[in-house]
Parts: C-alpha cells; structure tokens; sequence
C-alpha cells in the first residue's frame, strides 16, 4: 500500500499532501517573490529614467566631505548641489573664500594632484591669466567620484571665487 491509500474507508483523515505537491507550492512562492522583487526594480529604474538626473541644493561641507575633502575655514557665500541619478551622484559648487589661503587648501587636498595636465607646476595646479585652476584624480571620498576639478578666479585684491565638479567615468 502507498502513502495515499487508506485502509479504513470509513477514516476521514485526508493523506498527508505528497512532497511532490509540496515543492511544486515552494517553487511558486520562490519564483512569485523573485518577479516582484524583479518588477519592483525595474518600476524603480523606470521612474528614475521618468523623472531623470535629482538635482539638490546641499551644503558644501556635505559635498567636500562627500568627496573626501574638508571646506576651507574662510569660505562664504556657499552655493553647492548634489546631481543624483541611476549612476550615483557628482557634486559641484562654487564659494568664496581669501585669496592668500587658496593655494595652501588646493595643495593640502588628498587625491592624485594634476595627472598629465600641460603646465601644472610640481604641485599640480596650473596658472592661467584668469587663475589656478587643478585638476584631482581618486579622491579620498565616494568612489562615484574618479576626478575633481577646481578652478580659483581672484575677486578683488584679497578674495577668490573656487568653483569645483566631481566627474566619474
């Protein structure tokens, strides 16, 4: 006699269900749970692609801190944005800060300072007519980040204007 046979027709107990019964059940819940985690991910990036790259206004500290760095004491006039989309976010903004403290903040920042940029002096800024400008590979911060770019243009006798974008490629 098998499992599913009764002896007494009279017995109202049912037969236990087959274990084949049981993995067919197990499967479904298995494969039902993996489609709508799948269709919940897709729905995400769909409405990520909708609605496009999130810009947001941030404070610098958050954005310097984001990319490993740590915002000059005597900045001001802070205006700093966060771009969040499917491959992470960048940064970027643009503070005031005295001119004789810039090139001393630009040369203490960790990353790899100037890369193969033509006419970066030793400490890898360049030195245009509108100003320094630098360019910093790796930084130390989020690894969304693969290069910094600041640019410094002087204001006045005794302050600048430092402007800077993460790109990652």
């Amino acid at each position: 006699m098998g499992p599913t046979d009764r002896m007494d027709p009279a017995d109202p107990t049912p037969p236990p269900p087959s274990r084949s019964r049981a993995r067919k059940w197990l499967v479904a819940l298995v494969v039902t749970a993996v489609l709508g985690g799948l269709a919940y991910w897709v729905a995400g990036v769909r409405r990520a692609l909708d609605e496009g790259p999130q810009r947001r206004a941030v404070a610098c500290s958050k954005a310097m801190s984001a990319i490993g760095w740590e915002l000059p004491e005597s900045a001001s006039d802070q205006a700093c944005t966060s771009l969040t989309g499917l491959r992470g976010s960048t940064w970027s903004g643009t503070f005031r800060m005295a001119r004789a403290d810039v090139r001393p903040w630009l040369a203490s920042l960790p990353g790899k300072h100037g890369g193969a940029v033509d006419g970066a002096a030793p400490d890898g800024m360049v030195e245009r007519e509108d100003g320094l400008t630098l360019r910093v590979e790796e930084p130390p911060g989020t690894p969304q980040a693969d290069e910094v770019r600041v640019r410094v243009h002087g204001e006045g006798q005794d302050g600048a204007v430092v402007s800077f974008e993460t790109f990652d490629f």
